[in-house]
């Protein structure tokens, strides 16, 4: 019988259900990945404020499953078994053939690290990248990728086409965590840069997410004017000025393609619904009651699939 505390809730369980161990094998084999190669039990230990008894039975626990391997001087690695899980998760991210297609020809166009992001369940998720001749590619951006929606243009671009209660509910537990000094964390000033995101078609991530990066990102929309991805480019920051404008014109371009692709009826872009808060606003009667908007529910637009599927 599992060991309870005082609440009669198991020793290794949270009082939220999150199960401890769990989580921290997880952190460990996170940790063992950033690590390349470099990771020792004593160091993975000190980083994540694991008791080293602990850490060597987690490390074998994931070595014997073949998560990780053992390396010559006590270093851990990722497994074979971790190859697999990628392998699982591209397959079932992969965009249409089509918008793969759009992306190589942005890629072309541009010469510059591209990327497509759409939804994942009820995340935003980077689906597939292209780099350019440059080779300029971010760090930690890989194919799955889904945090920081608020600092990455990719995530500004779609999140600039919902209703503010549904990007107020996305942001409800993620919240805004600081990832540069140029990070946006506060809800209200997000929803601002989103309008004026909403009105030009096109977000910017001017080192929000990485220094030294600025990113171009346009969404896409179907036919039910939902924005189901987004296509980026990225550029070191000290290009910008120079070639912004162009970029810009290249991804609304590819943008405005794939909408046309998936049968999206209106011009891009089409309007958003963060304004409509402010038309009901505007035309409320005033007796106080609530005038319909005409537009979707927030409840409604929430995305329970891979959109782009």
């Amino acid at each position: 019988m599992d060991n309870v505390n005082v609440s009669g809730v198991p020793a290794n369980q949270r009082q939220d259900g999150i199960l401890v161990t769990l989580q921290r094998g997880l952190r460990l084999l996170e940790a063992v990945a950033e690590g390349n190669g470099e990771a020792t039990a004593k160091s993975l230990s000190y980083r994540l404020g694991i008791k080293l008894g602990t850490c060597y039975h987690l490390l074998r626990t994931m070595e014997s499953e073949n998560y990780i391997v053992r390396l010559p001087g006590g270093r851990f690695g990722l497994g074979s078994r971790v190859a697999f899980l990628q392998d699982s998760l591209r397959s079932m991210l992969a965009p249409s053939p089509e918008l793969l297609n759009i992306l190589a020809r942005l890629r072309e166009e541009v010469d510059e690290t591209t990327y497509l992001t759409g939804w994942y369940g009820d995340d935003i998720v980077l689906q597939r990248y292209l780099e350019g001749s440059r080779a300029l590619h971010v760090r930690s951006l890989e194919i799955g990728y889904r945090g920081y929606a608020h600092a990455r243009a990719s995530g500004k671009a779609i999140l600039a086409f919902l209703p503010e209660s549904q990007v107020r509910d996305y942001f409800a537990w993620r919240g805004l965590p600081r990832r540069t000094a140029a990070t946006i964390t506060t809800l209200d000033t997000l929803l601002d840069h989103l309008r004026m995101t909403a009105r030009r078609g096109w977000a910017v991530d001017h080192e929000e997410f990485s220094e030294g990066v600025v990113c171009i990102a346009s969404p896409f929309f179907d036919r039910s004017a939902f924005p189901v991805g987004s296509y980026t480019v990225a550029i070191p920051a000290v290009r910008y000025a120079e070639s912004g404008k162009a970029l810009v014109r290249a991804v609304v371009g590819a943008a405005r393609e794939a909408s046309r692709l998936l049968g999206c009826p209106e011009s891009h872009p089409p309007p958003s619904p963060l304004f409509a808060a402010e038309a009901d606003t505007a035309s409320a009667p005033r007796d106080g009651s609530r005038a319909g908007s005409g537009r979707r529910s927030a409840t409604a637009a929430v995305p329970r699939r891979n959109r782009q599927s």
